[in-house]
């Protein structure tokens, strides 16, 4: 019967481990805690002079992002993103994976954790495989 239930399991097992999209979800990963980190630094600081968020993670374009934070007079200072190594405020992905939607887009949380009053929506790739990350309107869930 163990036999039969390991004949049956293996195929399953190793297909679900035998794709290259590991690399893919790596990074998923990644773009996800930084994006939590600067959640909870925009948390932990007070808005601008102005009442315009203090923390933003820019996506230039298809290969990089990069996290800011702006002070009192709305200047952009570059801030290192944790887990970079060497200490670096611009995440790069390896060869093979691109930000497919998304790019341009300047993710910008208030003092509540919120991205705004719309959804944030990015997409990695790897060839053919493609992951979706939302960051919820309002309340700045990011699953």
């Amino acid at each position: 019967m163990v036999l039969i239930l390991l004949a049956i399991l293996t195929p399953v097992a190793v297909n679900r481990y035998s794709t290259n999209d590991a690399d893919l979800i790596a990074q998923e990963g990644i773009i996800k805690s930084h994006l939590r980190f600067a959640q909870i630094k925009a948390m932990g600081d007070t808005l601008q002079p102005n009442n315009n968020p203090r923390w933003e993670l820019e996506i230039a374009d298809a290969k990089t992002y990069t996290l800011y934070r702006r002070n009192d007079v709305g200047t952009r200072v570059a801030f290192n993103l944790p887990g970079e190594t060497p200490p670096s405020e611009t995440h790069s992905f390896p060869e093979g994976i691109n930000i497919t939607s998304g790019v341009g887009t300047v993710v910008v949380f208030n003092d509540w954790g919120s991205p705004g009053t719309n959804d944030v929506n990015l997409e990695l790739s790897q060839s053919s495989i493609k992951k979706t990350i939302i960051i919820t309107k309002n309340t700045g869930f990011i699953p």
